[in-house]
């Protein structure tokens, strides 16, 4: 059993579980869903779940799958009782770049670039779109990947393919790339 999960650490180990995901999971749902309150919305939805079937997990090397995974679930679900999915504002602030760079120059070429590639990304069929978060993103393994989303690793290696030649396309359209 792990540590988040056994009775002697209770609500520390979902603390622990909390701090350390808590943003991730939102920029991740925030990607997928392109809403801000909606994200935060299946965010906290998330975690509620996350806290009813803290004692399912069963070990701390699948902790991150495992919440990627009931966050996945969340946005779907949500996606599904809406019936359509809202494209992402890339004119407000949660999509504004960490780092600029240096010079408004720099930052306006910047700019324009994420907003074409988080136009072209909103675009993406869903599962398109929520393989590229996690591997280009979240940085995880097609291994992982298939564990979040629910598909065997050949599977997620296909997916992820299919996902990066829609991306090339929309991205040309965008007039990023050759």
């Amino acid at each position: 059993m792990s540590d988040l999960a056994s009775g002697r650490t209770g609500d520390i180990g979902f603390e622990r579980l909390f701090a350390r995901y808590s943003q991730p999971i939102y920029v991740y749902v925030l990607r997928m869903v392109g809403d801000a309150d909606r994200a935060a919305d299946i965010t906290q939805d998330t975690f509620i779940k996350a806290y009813r079937k803290l004692d399912t997990l069963t070990d701390d090397a699948s902790t991150r799958a495992w919440i990627y995974r009931i966050a996945t679930n969340t946005a779907i679900d949500e996606m599904r009782r809406r019936r359509f999915t809202t494209r992402m504002d890339p004119d407000s602030p949660e999509h504004d770049r960490a780092d600029r760079g240096p010079g408004p120059e720099e930052q306006v070429m910047a700019r324009t670039i994420d907003v074409r590639v988080q136009r072209a990304l909103g675009r993406l069929r869903p599962n398109h779109r929520q393989c590229l978060i996690l591997s280009d993103v979240e940085d995880m393994s097609a291994q992982q990947i298939g564990e979040v989303m629910g598909i065997s690793y050949a599977a997620t290696r296909t997916l992820l393919c299919r996902a990066r030649g829609e991306m090339r396309r929309e991205l040309a359209r965008e007039g990023i790339g050759a």
